[in-house]
């Protein structure tokens, strides 16, 4: 992925992950990209995802962890977009599970409980951030440390 001459940190993008906004998740089933939209959820300061474990995203995870998102942002003075990169990891424990589970407004209308077997729950370690400043117009690399 490209990088972008200005800096921003991470701390100042974080508001965009906020309220569960509309991700666009790209995973690899073999050498194809597959494109989703799905709901970002911020926990704890990290990224997640959960999604019904029969649908193919979970086992192209399984077989290639490397994904990609982007998250479109607007302001007054135009649009922007975050772009991300990410390892995605499966995540069986079931402290974290549960307390991922409270956290989801609507993880009732999709699983019964954490130990559902068709309740996937995904954390996103990032490993890189392109940022397009919906304001200033302006691009920027995020720092993750």
């Amino acid at each position: 992925m490209k990088e972008y001459p200005e800096r921003m940190s991470l701390n100042e993008i974080w508001k965009n992950f906020e309220g569960f906004p509309l991700a666009h998740v790209a995973t690899l089933d073999g050498n194809q990209p597959r494109v989703r939209a799905m709901s970002l959820i911020s926990f704890d300061r990290e990224l997640w995802l959960a999604t019904n474990t029969h649908w193919g995203k979970v086992e192209q995870i399984r077989k290639n962890n490397h994904v990609e998102f982007t998250v479109s942002l607007k302001s007054q003075l135009g649009t922007g977009s975050v772009r991300a990169t990410a390892r995605a990891a499966l995540v069986e424990d079931t402290e974290t599970r549960t307390k991922l589970a409270s956290a989801i407004p609507w993880f009732d209308q999709y699983w019964n409980d954490v130990d559902d077997s068709n309740f996937t729950l995904i954390r996103l370690d990032l490993t890189r951030i392109l940022y397009d400043h919906p304001s200033d117009r302006k691009k920027y690399t995020v720092t993750l440390t």
